[in-house]
């Protein structure tokens, strides 16, 4: 596999795990400003999450297409 394309999903794991890790923190709180401030981190995450899933398939739509050219 292309390292850059490894690269961008290992990047995407870890964005999947610091989701899990702010749900976990959230869990552990029962304070309100506390909670709101993982829910939020969790939201960035699962968006910076999206962004790297796009960016891997366009890349990788890429690549193919400058292989087969």
């Amino acid at each position: 596999m292309d390292p850059v394309l490894a690269g961008i999903l290992e990047a995407i794991d870890e964005e999947i795990a610091a989701q899990k890790k702010y749900q976990k923190l959230k869990s552990q709180t029962d304070d309100e400003m506390a909670q709101a401030l993982f829910d939020q981190l969790i939201k960035d995450e699962k968006g910076h999450e999206r962004l790297l899933r796009s960016r891997y398939e366009a890349l990788k739509d890429h690549f193919e297409e400058k292989n087969n050219a």
